[in-house]
């Protein structure tokens, strides 16, 4: 029985504007956001980073200061290290908040598992109006593990109280649909902007519907 439908956040309920990230990074750090999120993962290893939204960003902005030591920025470059928010390069898609609003009115829990390696991601919901909406959020860098791995999977399930067998999954990259199948969720894949090709496939957020029961 489906009790708990999962999202992916960028390229699922919301567009991450590269560009935008780069262009505010590109003036600050000598490399650029796969590095960052590299580095933050190593960081998040060392020094576990709490689950809560304000929390993240004490945990952020720790992570900041200490890189900005690091690599001898600057003032003015660590204070644009630590202004940066990667919020500013988010919008949800258009039938993000209403595919959420339709899973919980059939009183399904709702997730997101995110590999965005910047933290803060129950924030970025927020700022984006779809925190309301979403039971709970993890995102590589909280919980020290991206998909395809099963822990990822796990972890969020384990987050929403169910078991992975009674999840609905939806992502944008096959790679991480067909590691959400392996730890027994169903699984979907979302080709925005290209036809869905067949079963298992979305071509927008409008179609979960027949998936929901």
């Amino acid at each position: 029985m489906l009790k708990a439908v999962i999202f992916d956040r960028d390229g699922v309920l919301a567009d991450f504007d590269l560009d935008r990230a780069r262009a505010a990074l590109g003036s600050v750090l000598p490399f650029g956001l796969d590095e960052l999120g590299r580095r933050l993962r190593a960081f998040a290893e060392r020094v576990a980073p709490p689950l809560d939204g304000p929390g993240e960003r004490a945990f952020f902005a720790r992570f900041t200061g200490e890189l900005g030591a690091e690599l001898g920025l600057d003032d003015a470059a660590r204070v644009g290290l630590a202004r940066f928010d990667p919020r500013a390069a988010l919008s949800p898609y258009l039938d993000a908040r209403g595919a959420l609003e339709r899973a919980r009115a059939r009183h399904l829990r709702t997730g997101v598992l995110s590999n965005f390696t910047l933290l803060d991601l129950p924030g970025s919901l927020a700022a984006i109006g779809l925190g309301d909406l979403v039971d709970a959020a993890l995102s590589a860098a909280m919980i020290g593990v991206a998909k395809p791995a099963p822990e990822a999977y796990r972890a969020i399930a384990a987050a929403l109280d169910v078991d992975p067998a009674s999840c609905l999954f939806i992502d944008n990259r096959p790679e991480h649909v067909a590691g959400a199948a392996r730890v027994g969720m169903r699984a979907l894949l979302l080709r925005r902007g290209s036809r869905a090709a067949g079963e298992g496939e979305i071509e927008d957020l409008t179609e979960l519907d027949r998936y929901l029961g």
